[in-house]
This record gives C-alpha cells, sequence and structure tokens, in this order.
C-alpha cells in the first residue's frame, strides 16, 4: 500500500472517530435535557394564607327574603372598607350552597387585593340560588372538605365557614363527619342563626359542629344580625391565621 493510500485511511478513520465523540456528546446533551423536562415538577400551585369554603344552608326554612340577608352579608364582607389591608397573603374563597345535595355558587377565586374582593362581592351578590329541602349538615362537611382538596392553591390553613338554623338530618351522624374533616387537617368554624323555632341551635353547632386548632363560632341572633355575625368571625378568622 502506497504512503498516501494510508493517510488517506488514517484521515478517514480518525473522521469517523471525531463523528462518533460529537455524536456522543450530543446524546448525552440530550439526554440531559429530557432528564430535566423530565423531571422538573409541575406548575408550583400558588401559596395563599388561608383557604376558606363558605357553606350555606339553603334548606326549606330558608325563605327567599333570608337567603337575600345570608347571600347580603357574604358580599359585605368583600366589600368592606380596608378589606385590602388583609388580603396581602392571599385568601382563596369559594361558595358551597347545602341542603338535601350541595351545589358550588362560586367556584375557587384568589384575593389579593382590593379589586379582587370588590369583584368578588358582586358576583356573589348576582349569585343564583341553589335548590334544597332538608338540613344534610353532615353531607355538606363532607363535601365542603373534598372541595377544598380540590382548591388549586397550596394554603397554610383549610377552613370550612358553615352556617346554618338547624341541626342535621342527614344520613351520618354529624360528629362522625365532623371527625372525619378534622382528621383530613381541616378546621371547621360555625355560625349558627338561632330562631324561635331552633332556640338551641347554637349548643348543638358547639356540641357537634365546629373543631380543629383555634376552632370557634359566631352567633346570628336571627337572620337580620347575619351580616354582623359573618363579618366578624371573617375577621377573627383572618386575624388567627396572620399571628
Amino acid at each position: 500500500m502506497s504512503s498516501g493510500a494510508a493517510r488517506f485511511r488514517l484521515q478517514r478513520a480518525g473522521a469517523r472517530a471525531c463523528y462518533r465523540r460529537a455524536m456522543r456528546r450530543a446524546l448525552i446533551a440530550l439526554l440531559g435535557i429530557v432528564i430535566a423536562v423530565l423531571g422538573a415538577p409541575a406548575g408550583a400551585a400558588e401559596r395563599v394564607a388561608s383557604a376558606i369554603v363558605f357553606a350555606v344552608d339553603v334548606s326549606g326554612s330558608v325563605t327567599s327574603e333570608r337567603y337575600q340577608l345570608q347571600r347580603a352579608g357574604i358580599a359585605s364582607v368583600f366589600a368592606t372598607a380596608g378589606i385590602e389591608q388583609i388580603l396581602g397573603d392571599g385568601l382563596a374563597v369559594a361558595i358551597m350552597e347545602w341542603s338535601d345535595g350541595n351545589q358550588v355558587t362560586v367556584p375557587w377565586t384568589v384575593l389579593h387585593g382590593v379589586a379582587d374582593a370588590h369583584a368578588l362581592a358582586a358576583r356573589i351578590a348576582a349569585m343564583p340560588r341553589a335548590p334544597g329541602v332538608s338540613t344534610e349538615l353532615s353531607l355538606a362537611l363532607l363535601a365542603a372538605a373534598d372541595l377544598l382538596d380540590a382548591c388549586p392553591c397550596a394554603a397554610a390553613n383549610r377552613i370550612i365557614d358553615i352556617s346554618g338554623d338547624g341541626s342535621n338530618n342527614g344520613p351520618i351522624s354529624t360528629p362522625i363527619a365532623r371527625d372525619q374533616v378534622l382528621a383530613r387537617g381541616i378546621r371547621i368554624n360555625g355560625l349558627p342563626i338561632v330562631t324561635s323555632i331552633e332556640p338551641d341551635v347554637a349548643e348543638w353547632y358547639r356540641a357537634n359542629v365546629i373543631g380543629g386548632d383555634g376552632a370557634f363560632m359566631e352567633i346570628a341572633n336571627g337572620y337580620e344580625d347575619f351580616a354582623r355575625a359573618m363579618r366578624r368571625k371573617f375577621l377573627i378568622e383572618v386575624a388567627a391565621r396572620r399571628r
């Protein structure tokens, strides 16, 4: 073999070796990209200080007038002057109406400032009423807990804010439902509405409904007192989470 042919073969072998090294580096780089993409976490959930489900009684005892008082009372919470001062860390809110079933009337909404809060107040004021007859409070607690589990935010505090004017007549014992909810790391606060038909409902709420670290209830003395009780309870809930 001539010296020229030998040099040609050496050059060709060298080129092949360089090509293989380049391909190896490219494959390694591609593998690194694939690993990075597959290993990267999905979009992290937005962090908020608290997530609250307002669970509102719409059973047969709640007349149209009483329903309007409840709806206006909840809306007033988010239309209050200075609301933006307690939303700095973020607040996730959902509203669920319950009776012999339950319906989410306002899905999860995250509030960071006054514009968010006022928009939510307007939405609440316009929401339609869910149908209902009986007072299946125990099932409402479980449904509200499921709603909290489905919240798209990562909340430091998870709260069910349940209101109503009567005791449970659902198929599950209220203490059993309550304990199942508490085991999921959820606090239950109550707003019993005392009427002449159910004068002992506040004591029943205290014994059977509220629970969890820092749980409390605020009593509304009739539906006319609902707005005051709701605003005060909400402020206490928010103040507790800011400590």
